[in-house]
């Protein structure tokens, strides 16, 4: 087997077709075909399915695919590594963010390791926290920031800080900045994203253990969503700070932390245990580490506290 065999079959699959992939490959068709031909015989399986409606991946190709990806990214890491000495690392990362933490920490992540190290890129992938999570599980990043692990079998994982959360709602009149008691939130219509989340889950557990009962008027998977409706004044949220930090900012959303009892979640830097750090992503999780720490000491991370500095 080899490596072009594996690059020809992963354009196939990316650009939907065998015409396609030639020429963005920069191959004639037939001897693109004839070596996923012989891919094919080696594999003693069927990869793609050809017909007069396109080019099909089969079930056996979708998960040859998964393997054949991450071995060409495998193989550029190592590439990267040996070309790259202490002073100069160069080669792409890949890290991944929940989306309310993204829209506060991207920016400072990307800028922090351009500035360090000019030759790395970083491209960050977000979404919903369970989906952080299980992309950081399956290998498909080089590591990534999660709140409460949970069970994730193939994840090693380095706890940075606390962070509370915080009811936000539309703010009419004066700031309300005080406290509020957990207990208080059950006369209130919430917005919240679904069971999956995190969130949710503990906010729900938090509640019925001192006998309350929330009210979730709007189930919203969005966080667009969720910011819109909340501002509008429809209902309120409990979120992080980072996920709605510029309208509180701007005058359009009332934050207050709770407590009694207050909520909180461990924020982690986590790394799959099946895809091992390169040069390049060492150092960029060490300047990811050194930003969250960062954010929290200069305030910026409203809510977050240093481990260290819990009793």
């Amino acid at each position: 087997m080899k490596l072009t065999q594996l690059q020809y079959f992963c354009g196939v699959v990316e650009h939907g077709g065998f015409i396609s992939a030639a020429r963005e490959l920069s191959v004639a068709q037939p001897a693109l075909s004839r070596q996923i031909s012989d891919l094919e015989k080696e594999l003693e399986c069927q990869l793609l399915e050809r017909g007069p409606a396109g080019t099909k991946v089969t079930a056996s190709g979708q998960r040859f695919y998964s393997r054949a990806k991450n071995v060409l990214e495998q193989v550029n890491l190592a590439r990267a590594d040996a070309k790259s000495g202490t002073d100069m690392l160069t080669g792409q990362i890949t890290m991944a963010l929940p989306v309310g933490m993204a829209s506060h920490l991207a920016a400072p992540i990307v800028k922090n390791v351009s500035d360090a190290y000019p030759g790395i890129s970083v491209r960050i992938e977000d979404g919903l926290g369970y989906e952080t999570g299980q992309t950081i599980d399956a290998g498909k990043v080089d590591f990534g920031l999660l709140a409460n692990v949970g069970n994730l079998q193939n994840v090693s994982i380095e706890p940075v800080f606390e962070e509370y959360l915080f009811l936000f709602s539309k703010r009419s009149g004066e700031p309300d900045t005080s406290d509020i008691d957990l207990i208080e939130l059950q006369n209130l219509p919430l917005i919240m994203p679904n069971r999956k989340v995190n969130v949710r889950r503990a906010l729900e557990n938090s509640m019925m253990k001192i006998g309350g009962q929330l009210t979730v008027a709007y189930e919203q998977q969005s966080l667009l969503t969720i910011r819109s409706m909340v501002k509008a004044g429809i209902g309120s949220t409990v979120l992080n700070w980072p996920s709605m930090a510029d309208l509180w900012f701007s005058g359009d959303l009332d934050a207050r932390r709770i407590v009694n009892p207050g909520l909180s979640r461990t924020v982690c830097l986590a790394v799959p245990t099946n895809r091992p750090l390169s040069s390049a992503a060492t150092a960029a999780y060490d300047i990811v580490r050194q930003t969250l720490i960062a954010e929290v000491k200069e305030g910026n991370w409203r809510g977050g506290v240093m481990l260290k500095d819990i009793n």
